[in-house]
């Protein structure tokens, strides 16, 4: 138990079952990299990026102000990312080009999900994962200033959708 708590945890890694097809190499890393995957050779975030990261990171995102206490953690950004990882997501390019592209991710989430402020304790991203949904639903995001340059599709509804908006 205490194997699979550090594996889960990204204290361990995990050795990638490998096969060769038509010449190329595929691996699989159960699940955190799940299916035949060039990518699933390489390194996996939690390889790199470990829980105290993560705590360090977001220190404040379970204060009693934030409206999504509890919400965020390091395993549920891990099991979301093992979805991702077999597509390239934190594992091209080796390890540097992987943890910039993960710190990336991290840091437009972050900043899109801070309910700090300028001369907050920490900074404003200190506060990072402080929403988990838009806080002005109706609010519509076709902005009349840039209908000529960047039109918006006629019939189509453009609202945000958490930490990444979806148009």
């Amino acid at each position: 138990m205490a194997a699979l708590m550090a594996v889960a945890n990204g204290q361990e890694s995990v050795k990638p079952l490998v096969k060769i097809v038509k010449g190329k190499k595929l691996c699989d890393k159960g699940w955190e990299c799940k299916g035949w995957s060039q990518f699933c050779c390489n390194q996996t975030i939690s390889d790199y990026f470990q829980t105290y990261q993560f705590e360090n990171l977001f220190a404040k995102r379970n204060t009693p102000v934030a409206h999504a206490v509890g919400f965020w953690d390091y395993h549920s950004f891990i099991t979301a990312a093992a979805q991702y990882q077999p597509h390239g997501f934190g594992t091209t390019g080796g390890k540097l080009q992987s943890m910039k592209e993960v710190a990336a991710f991290l840091g437009h989430v972050g900043s899109k999900t801070s309910c700090g402020y300028g001369v907050a304790t920490g900074g404003p991203l200190a506060w990072g994962l402080c929403y988990n949904k838009e806080m002005s639903p109706s609010k519509l995001y076709c902005d009349d200033y840039y209908k000529y340059t960047y039109p918006c599709t006629p019939g189509a509804s453009y609202h945000g959708r958490g930490a990444l908006p979806i148009y």
